[in-house]
């Protein structure tokens, strides 16, 4: 099968671990086709992701606009086509541009018979009025796509395969984070999830203009939870996001609240069978796991990548708190959400869905092309 792949805002925070990440999964699924990607601006940045995805994975590169084409050739970059030229060839594409900029490439997409695929951050009710305002007609079959749950490979794949969508939203990285949590704590009776996330204020490449006690609190529930809860209809979620201004990661106080007697032990072992989840342990042989710094440079620098050293797993403390309450149990968690690549396996299983792959072999093909592991770090982990 030959399936061609088109990214837009191809050198983000999330997209350009997605390419190198679909690279690997096309070769291990043994699905052909290009990688294509629509160039706008030629900084200094883009230069130079073009240059090394061009060495690594031989993408094909295209024009938003045809002034700006001559500026990429005396760069010294061979350009396929112009703006229309690459829709018309990509089978699938995953607009990763900053919010409220998707509307034109849903469109172009969509008129081009492309597979959609949305990052999380997407407003698509504002997708579907910008739509209208364009005339454009949205098919009753399209309207579903646009209503549809979020897109968590791990829990509603089969349901999106039996489907057949043309376009799909994929959860955001913290909303990833709690999916996964709620797809391990099901099992055990879990009926909600409360608590709050500390989104990290400053991605690398930025500077953090203010003062380290300068957190900004979130006045209600953010969209994470509602989102999640897209997906598991039957738990509830009410969850704050505040922003702190750290780099790296967002860390997640969260208390998950049982119906039942479940321990923290039945929790762990839960969280260790889960895809993509890791079980870090606060305490051993004496040494303690207790500032997330320590832990991520702990975790990344024991574990090999195919594809890229940054974590794809979500990490999750053993240091649980349990507290009964009548009938309920509620177990206070503290887990790690890496922004630039907790979503990059749901993201290449969008591709995979577009593709039509077994439901059967998906999630152990994604996980072992990018050496995403699960269970209890740092003996007991598997793909």
């Amino acid at each position: 099968m030959d399936k061609n792949a088109g990214f837009i805002g191809f050198d983000g925070t999330e997209s350009k671990r997605t390419i190198f990440a679909t690279k690997a999964v096309k070769d291990a699924a043994g699905i052909g086709g290009d990688l294509n990607v629509l160039l706008r601006k030629p900084h200094a940045r883009a230069k130079s992701m073009l240059s090394k995805m061009t060495r690594l994975c031989d993408v094909k590169a295209y024009v938003s606009d045809d002034a700006d084409r001559a500026k990429w050739e005396s760069a010294g970059f061979k350009v396929a086509g112009a703006y229309e030229d690459f829709f018309a060839n990509s089978d699938f594409i995953m607009v990763g541009t900053p919010g409220d900029q998707e509307t034109p490439y849903v469109k172009a997409g969509l008129e081009h018979d492309c597979f959609v695929a949305l990052m999380g951050g997407a407003h698509r009710k504002d997708i579907v009025e910008e739509l209208k305002e364009k005339k454009f007609e949205i098919s009753d079959e399209l309207a579903q796509d646009f209503n549809r749950e979020f897109f968590f490979g791990l829990e509603n794949y089969e349901m999106f395969l039996k489907a057949k969508p043309k376009l799909v939203q994929c959860t955001s990285c913290n909303t990833t984070g709690l999916s996964r949590l709620a797809l391990a704590a099901r099992p055990l009776g879990l009926c909600a999830i409360l608590g709050n996330i500390d989104r990290r204020h400053g991605d690398p490449h930025t500077v953090v203009r203010a003062s380290p006690s300068a957190i900004q609190f979130g006045k209600g529930v953010g969209h994470q939870g509602t989102d999640a809860g897209t997906v598991f209809e039957e738990v509830k979620f009410a969850i704050r996001a505040s922003k702190v201004p750290t780099t790296m990661p967002h860390t997640n106080f969260l208390n998950l609240v049982f119906k039942g007697k479940p321990t923290p032990a039945e929790l762990k072992d839960e969280l260790a069978r889960t895809r993509e989840v890791v079980v870090m342990p606060y305490q051993d042989e004496g040494r303690k796991h207790e500032w997330t710094s320590e832990i991520l440079e702990a975790f990344l620098s024991g574990v090999e990548r195919p594809v890229s050293p940054e974590i794809f797993e979500l990490l999750v403390s053993d240091a649980i708190i349990p507290f009964e309450l009548g009938e309920y149990t509620i177990m206070q968690t503290v887990s790690m959400v890496e922004q630039m690549s907790i979503a990059v396996p749901n993201h290449v299983e969008a591709f995979l869905l577009s593709c039509g792959y077994p439901v059967d072999r998906v999630h152990s093909t994604v996980d072992q092309a990018l050496g995403a592991v699960h269970g209890i770090w740092p003996d007991r982990l598997s793909c």
